[in-house]
């Protein structure tokens, strides 16, 4: 199991993943992935809109924004993976906006705290 942990994390290191409720898949890893290279489609706010904030499942997410059926019968991860893909795809420009926008936000905030740090070393 180790080594295919460690498989992994290599194949994944520094690139974007793009899926639907990942932390389920990163749970089963047993590690985790930089929140800033993670694609989720359960999570993206515009996507939880549809569903007043709560989790969407893929099966509706596909079916509000990509007007198509999918998961009709048996579980299958391929097509589950295509459809969050596709979702993605669709929404790439308006996505990596919001993630360089909280990730501006971010360091603003991570600079505000230093200055709060060194404004009390004068003290």
């Amino acid at each position: 199991k180790q080594w295919y942990q460690r498989r992994v994390r290599e194949m994944i290191k520094d690139r974007v993943i793009i899926g639907h409720s990942l932390h389920n898949d990163f749970a089963v890893l047993g590690f985790s992935h930089p929140r800033h290279l993670i694609r989720d489609t359960s999570r993206y706010k515009p996507f939880k809109d549809i569903s007043r904030g709560n989790t969407p499942s893929l099966k509706r997410l596909v079916q509000h924004f990509l007007q198509t059926e999918v998961q009709d019968g048996v579980h299958d991860s391929v097509e589950d993976a295509r459809c969050a893909l596709l979702l993605y795809r669709k929404h790439r420009a308006q996505w990596e906006r919001s993630v360089k926008k909280k990730k501006r936000k971010g360091e603003e905030e991570e600079e505000r705290e230093e200055e709060d740090k060194d404004d009390g070393l004068d003290d």
